[in-house]
């Protein structure tokens, strides 16, 4: 939003939560840490670049601690290595705090990084790409029609 501040911006949804406020700040500074932008926490959107915007929006999804997080092109105004960085914490939410991740991408590389990948065309699924775990069978791949 606008007329808020980065540090506002995420805290925001957690004051309607019911967090207190020494909770809103903390979460609010983990998130922006995440994501690298705790030097940016005073500044209003309009100063930051498209990439940063796109870190404090999941700065924001994140501090909520969301079960499931909708990820729509995540890294398409990052530069690479931020891309990579945000996908790897994409992932750790993911592994480490059982947050179901369903990101949408035109980006291979990004889309790599799933469990499972599911390919349309025409609104259609047409490939259904299941990855698997660590000490996981086989990839399994069903090419649908």
């Amino acid at each position: 939003m606008p007329a808020l501040t980065v540090e506002e911006n995420v805290a925001w949804p957690l004051e309607f939560s019911g967090c207190g406020r020494a909770e809103v700040r903390r979460r609010t500074g983990s998130a922006l840490e995440r994501v690298g932008v705790t030097d940016r926490d005073a500044r209003y959107p309009g100063e930051l670049s498209g990439g940063e915007q796109q870190r404090v929006a999941i700065a924001r999804a994140i501090a909520t601690a969301p079960r499931i997080l909708l990820a729509d092109e995540p890294t398409g105004n990052l530069d690479s290595l931020t891309g990579q960085s945000i996908l790897d914490l994409l992932r750790a939410l993911n592994v480490a705090d059982g947050v179901t991740v369903v990101m949408v991408t035109h980006n291979v590389l990004a889309a790599a990084y799933g469990h499972r990948t599911l390919e349309l065309h025409d609104g259609a699924i047409v490939r259904d790409v299941r990855m698997p775990a660590a000490d996981g069978p086989e990839i399994t791949v069903n090419k649908l029609q």
